[in-house]
Order: structure tokens, then C-alpha cells, then sequence
């Protein structure tokens, strides 16, 4: 059996924790419905749910963005730096799903021209 103290010693940690996160990246006068589903996401460590994530993808931050990030690493609500600077991109990418879904058709068009005008430059060369 866990002694009392140690439990408490838990509770008063997990509080701490979450006050902590909620403070880091939720800053007063943000929007509390945002606010308040990020902080739960956080607070539930999605390190394991952020999948595959075999993409190196190199970035730079400012100081502030940083800050926050290591906060949020410092009361383990996430592993890494990489884990919570991949799940603010996850996050953001899913906020703007009508940019994404607008844009993709366009965006494989242009891949097909892309690829339409390698060939025939490669045509070229030949002759």
C-alpha cells in the first residue's frame, strides 16, 4: 500500500504539473474553448499518439516559442522537444483542415505539370 504522504506528494505534483501547463500555454485572454481542450490534450502526455514520426524536419524558434516548449517538457507533459514542437504542428495542421483540403487538388496539378515538363525537357535532351 502507497503511504498517505506519498500520495498526497502525487496529487499536490499532478496539480502543480497542470497548473504549470495550463500557465505556459494557455496565457490569459486567449479563447477558453481553445484553451481549455489544448490543455487537456497536453496534460494527457499524446507522445504516444503523435504515430510515426520518422520525418526530420529541421525549424527554428523564438525565444518566447521556446520557452513554452521547454516548459511543457520540464512538467513532462511531453518527452522532447521534437514531441511537443510535432504535436503544436499536428495541431495546427488540423485547425486550418479547410486550407489543406482547399488547396491539395491544386497543389497535385501542379505536381503533374511539374512532372509533365521534366519529361519533355528530358525528350529534348535526347534529340
Amino acid at each position: 500500500m502507497v503511504p498517505k504522504e506519498k500520495v498526497k506528494e502525487n496529487a499536490k505534483s499532478k496539480d502543480k504539473q497542470k497548473k504549470v501547463a495550463m500557465m505556459v500555454c494557455c496565457p490569459e485572454g486567449e479563447s477558453k474553448e481553445v484553451s481549455s481542450q489544448l490543455k487537456d490534450e497536453i496534460l494527457m502526455k499524446l507522445g504516444n499518439g503523435l504515430g510515426d514520426r520518422g520525418n526530420v524536419v529541421m525549424t527554428r524558434l523564438d525565444d518566447a516559442d521556446l520557452k513554452q516548449i521547454d516548459a511543457l517538457v520540464e512538467v513532462e507533459a511531453f518527452k522532447s522537444r521534437s514531441e511537443a514542437t510535432a504535436f503544436f504542428i499536428r495541431q495546427g495542421i488540423l485547425a486550418r483542415k479547410d486550407l489543406f483540403e482547399k488547396i491539395m487538388p491544386t497543389v497535385e496539378k501542379i505536381r503533374t505539370l511539374k512532372e509533365q515538363a521534366k519529361r519533355e525537357l528530358g525528350e529534348k535532351k535526347q534529340h
